[in-house]
């Protein structure tokens, strides 16, 4: 049977969505490889290919990132399986795509970047949604990537917006929609938005590296950050042909496996926020 499979894992853990070398298990790939290992006692993997949807890279976490795989038993019961045999990945859905469909080709891709509390304050959200506006649509973005051979530089973003989820300014967020990006592509558009924020750059540098307007880009490219992986998100990859159906006891094993490192990121939060608003 060819599935389908949503799968969710903390980047923190891992170098990257892709294994460097068959022993590799410091990779997503090499994580779900050993319990494939596992479950099915030993046999070797060439058997058993994975094809990821999006690559993400170290540091670099994801809700709803997808790979395919023929297996010999049951969606549930596989997905149950993978989870016994996983910590830090974490199988929660399954679908059935078309014969030979290349799962790479997805209608669309949502990433969201978490910005540092205070990076921008509730009364600048709308300020910064006026920047990213920019992004939106078609544009040339090989001065907001690492460009490898042969890509296309040329996106279309379907939609970008900043949201202040906790209306403080400690959780500010902002989603991008697209139906693919490139290397380090939403970090930089975020490190070069919040550069224009802070008056770094001008709006017209931006429009400049876009290649919206005639202008030098050379010194203007050494001044773009590229933001931390820790903030991106993966949250969903989605597809017009492929339903997908929750596995709730996959998901069940997934939420049992995770509880103590949650609680444990729960309480670095909460002693974060406990000292800020000490601050006076």
């Amino acid at each position: 049977m060819h599935l389908a499979v949503k799968v969710a894992y903390d980047g923190s853990l891992f170098h990257g969505s892709q294994r460097q070398g068959d022993d590799d298990i410091a990779s997503v790939e090499g994580t779900i490889a050993r319990a494939l290992k596992k479950v099915h006692q030993g046999v070797d993997l060439s058997h058993w290919p994975l094809r990821f949807s999006s690559r993400t890279d170290a540091g670099v976490s994801a809700l709803g990132n997808v790979f395919t795989i023929d297996v010999e038993m049951g969606p549930d019961e596989f997905l149950r399986a993978l989870n016994a045999n996983m910590d830090g990945v974490w199988c929660w859905a399954w679908g059935r795509p078309r014969p030979g469909q290349n799962i790479r080709w997805a209608s669309s891709r949502w990433y969201r970047y978490h910005l540092l509390p205070q990076t921008v304050t509730p009364d600048r959200v709308q300020e910064l949604n006026e920047v990213l506006s920019l992004f939106k649509e078609e544009h040339d973005f090989s001065n907001l990537c690492r460009l490898e051979d042969e890509k296309n530089p040329v996106t279309f973003i379907e939609d970008i917006k900043a949201m202040d989820l906790s209306g403080n300014g400690e959780l500010v967020v902002v989603d991008v929609i697209g139906s693919r990006f490139l290397w380090n592509q939403v970090r930089r558009m975020m490190g070069v938005a919040l550069s224009v924020l802070d008056g770094t750059f001008d709006i017209n540098d931006l429009r400049i590296l876009l290649k919206e307007r005639e202008g030098e880009t050379g010194a203007l490219l050494g001044k773009v950050k590229t933001l931390p992986p820790t903030g991106l998100v993966l949250m969903d990859v989605r597809f017009k042909d492929i339903g997908f159906e929750v596995s709730d006891e996959a998901l069940g094993i997934a939420i049992r496996k995770n509880t103590d490192m949650s609680w444990e990121a729960s309480m670095r939060v909460l002693l974060h926020t406990a000292m800020r608003s000490m601050r006076r």
